[in-house]
């Protein structure tokens, strides 16, 4: 009896495991069908990577897309930059908003392009999406500025891609993402709970797209660990700070559903930052919120 109990066993675990690599064969077979990222994100990264301070590059990429150069005036005139006068060139949007802002606005626009034009078949809220990317982007740089970390504008990009697998949830998977959105809805419960529930955490669905997207390790690194413990065996200083900034974030209001579960203090501790430090940031951090929600309509 215990021989046949065990046999029953192994069988089962061997269904498991079969349905787990069916899954996760079908979504890499997806996300491969997902347009490569856009020529002009891909310059704005290698600028950040190769010369940071290259004023005339970013021109010139920013304006040899138009597209981009459209939406990125539009963003630069909304009131939550409080312009005097419209911005018509993109050397004046520099001049006016600053260099790192306008390439962190570059970088966001053109990635939220693979996306665009592809309406939701689940209701999700694709505004409400990249509010929360955004802000959480805004606050990882902030978070690293105050560690007096280097390349801090790595640190946005990481907060800007840190949810994309919802995104390709939502493109690719509108069945189980529906469901996934039902449950979290009606149990009150955090997105990532539910997607674990059904087999699909965006954590790791979006590790794998910027992996196919042939982008640096640091990005699929930290996407795939932002939402661990401390004491996790991958726990990591940089996915510590896209947590803490998706936890600031949501307290702003700008996520979506229930926060997920985070040690924010222990988190916090763990960077060097302390609560207090958290505490004092926080009033420079509400006032992302009305920039966020600006651009995030730029990228619908």
């Amino acid at each position: 009896m215990e021989k046949l109990f065990t046999q029953k066993m192994k069988k089962n675990v061997a269904i498991i495991d079969l349905d787990t690599q069916r899954r996760k064969k079908s979504i890499i077979s997806k996300i491969k069908k997902i347009p490569p990222l856009p020529a002009a994100a891909q310059e704005v990264l290698t600028i950040v990577a190769e010369n940071p301070r290259d004023i005339r590059r970013l021109e010139q990429v920013i304006m040899h897309d138009p597209s981009l150069s459209s939406q990125l005036l539009k963003v630069a005139n909304c009131a939550a930059y409080y312009p005097a006068s419209e911005i018509t060139t993109v050397h004046r949007a520099i001049v006016f908003l600053g260099f790192s802002e306008v390439r962190s606005l570059a970088l966001s626009l053109s990635i939220s392009s693979v996306f665009k034009g592809r309406k939701s078949k689940t209701g999700f809220d694709r505004q409400k999406f990249w509010e929360h990317s955004i802000a959480t982007a805004m606050i990882s740089r902030i978070l690293a500025n105050e560690m007096e970390l280097e390349e801090t504008d790595v640190y946005f990009t990481c907060g800007l891609l840190h949810d994309l697998g919802r995104a390709v949830m939502d493109t690719c998977f509108p069945k189980e993402w529906n469901q996934i959105l039902v449950y979290a809805n009606e149990n009150g419960s955090s997105l990532i709970s539910a997607e674990r529930k059904y087999g699909f955490p965006h954590n790791i669905i979006g590790a794998w797209l910027v992996k196919n997207w042939d982008l640096p390790p640091i990005y699929s690194r930290v996407i795939a660990s932002h939402h661990l413990p401390p004491g996790h065996p991958h726990f990591n200083k940089d996915g510590a700070i896209i947590q803490l900034a998706d936890k600031l974030s949501h307290e702003l209001g700008l996520g979506l559903l229930a926060a997920p579960h985070c040690n924010d203090s222990a988190i916090a501790n763990y960077l060097g930052l302390g609560q207090e430090k958290i505490e004092m940031l926080q009033d420079h951090i509400k006032k992302l919120a009305e920039i966020a929600e600006a651009i995030s309509m730029g990228m619908l």
